[in-house]
């Protein structure tokens, strides 16, 4: 009786963390395409331009080091003798949204200058779109190797219903078959796309730009460590980020 309660409290924690990431991560969208009182470009006194750059630069680091650090299989190991595993993934998913939630509360608009803005109907219409294209490919990729699991519903149900927890199989579906990190590809079009850039929101985008490419480093060096062959022959026929004409998986 006492385990089916605590496994049900687990589990109704893993949809509370994933409410938490649905909400946090549609106020991004609004955020970015400065479509909420408070977004990239609007909503908070920058103060001085100097002051400004040096409070976001430490936000994006902020969110660096946190989903690095989490992230790392060595931090995985000691966290989850304090935390209990079921609920790890979910634990991390809260705190991630929190320190996104927090990163964009605090965020300094820097409006000025506009590097790019669309006036005409069409490249308004690009830039919406390619934002629109980095969600769904970003939304796509999470489904194609394994959504809930990713977002800790997964770890939080598998207990309740008696089984065991195992961890992700190595799988490359469709899109990984073209590039190995759909993911980030996602992220990118969504930091990107937008039909007005300014040098704030360029800040924004180059700085997490800047953590992806370091944090597809440390990932494949883990991926490599737990896969071995499988994934470095995978490192040697697809490309990380950029589709290549002849250079996909075909096996």
């Amino acid at each position: 009786m006492h385990n089916t309660i605590y496994r049900s409290a687990a589990f109704l924690f893993s949809i509370v963390c994933y409410g938490v990431f649905l909400l946090v991560f549609l106020y991004l969208l609004a955020f970015l395409g400065n479509l909420a009182p408070r977004s990239v470009d609007l909503g908070r006194d920058m103060g001085s331009a100097q002051f400004a750059v040096l409070v976001d630069i430490g936000l994006i680091l902020l969110f660096g080091v946190q989903h690095s650090v989490m992230a790392r299989p060595g931090f995985k190991r000691v966290w989850t003798r304090v935390v209990p595993k079921e609920m790890e993934r979910s634990l991390y998913v809260l705190i991630s949204s929190v320190v996104l939630a927090l990163f964009m509360w605090q965020w300094r608009p820097i409006p000025t200058p506009v590097l790019w803005h669309a006036d005409a109907a069409w490249s308004i219409a690009l830039g919406w779109s390619v934002m629109g294209l980095g969600v769904a490919v970003l939304l796509w990729a999470t489904f194609l190797i394994n959504h809930f699991e990713l977002f800790g519903l997964q770890p939080g149900w598998i207990p309740l219903r008696g089984g065991e927890l195992r961890g992700p199989a190595f799988v490359t579906p469709y899109l990984y078959k073209i590039v190995r990190h759909p993911l980030y590809v996602g992220w990118l079009l969504i930091f990107w796309g937008a039909p007005t850039m300014s040098v704030g929101h360029c800040l924004f985008s180059a700085g997490m730009s800047g953590y992806i490419l370091l944090a597809i480093r440390f990932e494949e060096r883990d991926l490599v460590e737990h896969i071995g062959e499988p994934y470095q022959r995978y490192q040697r026929q697809v490309p990380a980020l950029v589709p290549r004409p002849g250079r996909r998986l075909t096996s």
